[in-house]
Order: C-alpha cells, then structure tokens, then sequence
C-alpha cells in the first residue's frame, strides 16, 4: 500500500510539474532568461526577464486574462525597484520602490 501511495504522489507530482512547463516558455537570452507564461487559454499571463539564478531582474508585466495589463514592475536581482504601476476596475497605482521598500504611491483614476 505505501508503495502505491508514493507512486501515486510522484505520478501528480509529475503530472503537475508538467502542466505547468507547457503553460511557459523560457528561452536564454545574453546572461538572463525571458519567460513568457501563458493562461490556459493561451494569452498571456506574465511576461519578463529571470537571472541564471532563479531572480526576477528588469522588466516584467503582468496581464489579466482579458489581455489588459495588470502591473508593470521592474527588479534588478530579485529586488524591486523604479517606477511600478498596476490596473485594477478604473484606478490606475503608481508605486515606486528602492530597495526592495516601498517610497512612493499615487493612486489615479483612469478616464
């Protein structure tokens, strides 16, 4: 019986992993990764740049399904930082970040 459990354990766990590598694309680009994530539908989700090491680095925007734009941030090594904005209904946010903390918001509202 524990044996079946840890097959089927490794089975979902595969078959997740899986899922998920079809829904995105990562291709090397210099010394980072572009990675490009995909809704089921095959819009995009995420778009932006990824260290050899696993972290966020410069641009990347994030999308609703509806293909309207969620945030746009920037990160340099995993860290926030510059100008960040995000869309929710009709607000439109302005957050800027240094360090990793945030210094700045500004709330508009988008006509």
């Amino acid at each position: 019986m524990r044996k079946i459990m840890i097959l089927l354990f490794v089975l979902s766990a595969t078959l997740s992993f899986s899922q998920e590598k079809s829904n995105q694309k990562i291709e090397p680009i210099g010394d980072l990764y572009e990675v490009t994530i995909y809704y089921d539908d095959g819009s995009i989700m995420q778009h932006g740049f990824m260290t050899k090491d696993k972290k966020l680095h410069a641009s990347w925007e994030s999308y609703y399904q509806n293909g309207n734009r969620k945030c746009v941030a920037i990160y340099d090594n995993g860290k926030k930082v510059g100008t960040w904005y995000y869309w929710f209904m009709d607000k439109k946010t302005k957050v800027v970040y240094k360090d990793n903390k945030i210094v700045e918001v500004e709330e508009m509202s988008i006509e």
